[in-house]
C-alpha cells in the first residue's frame, strides 16, 4: 500500500465500456508488467468488474471491465463494490 500512498494520480478515463484510472510513482519501475491472475472481481448489485493491471514506466495502470460483456455505467467506479471471492467469472 506504500507503492499507492505516495502515488501521484495522473487520468482517469471511462471509455463507454470500462475505466482506465491511472497513477504515477518511480517506484514502480520501467518495465512492462500486466497482472490479472489470479482473477479480482468485484461486485455492486447484479453487476460485475473484473480488473487488470498494467505497470509500465513508473505508472500503474487500473484497467476496470465488465466480464460479462455490458458496459458499466458511467458512475460505476463511485458506488460501493465489494471483491467476490473467489471469481465467479
Amino acid at each position: 500500500m506504500e507503492l499507492l500512498n505516495c502515488a501521484e494520480p495522473q487520468k482517469t478515463e471511462y471509455t463507454g465500456y470500462g475505466f482506465f484510472v491511472t497513477v504515477a510513482n518511480p517506484a514502480i519501475g520501467s518495465e512492462r508488467r500486466v497482472c490479472s491472475d489470479p482473477s479480482l472481481v468485484a461486485g455492486c448489485g447484479d453487476r460485475t468488474a473484473g480488473f487488470v493491471v498494467f505497470l509500465e514506466d513508473g505508472q500503474l495502470t487500473l484497467e476496470t471491465f465488465p466480464p460479462e460483456g455490458e458496459s458499466l455505467s458511467a458512475d460505476f467506479r463511485e458506488r460501493e463494490v465489494t471483491i467476490v471471492a473467489p471469481p465467479t467469472i
